[in-house]
């Protein structure tokens, strides 16, 4: 899966929200790190280890 192109779309509003499983989260994590607009999207935790990550307002 492409996670850097999803931050990207995300970013700018082409979807609404990421959804990453515990299963997903190492590879996304490898992208995550190095975004450069890691302040305009936030993490909400959901249940079993699932985080949803949405524009930040």
């Amino acid at each position: 899966m492409d996670y850097e192109q999803l931050l990207i779309d995300l970013r700018d509003g082409e979807i609404d929200e990421i959804v990453i499983t515990p299963a997903t989260f190492p590879a996304f994590q490898k992208i995550w790190r190095d975004f450069t607009s890691q302040n305009r999207i936030r993490g909400i935790a959901g249940k079993q280890g699932n985080i949803k990550y949405v524009r930040a307002n």
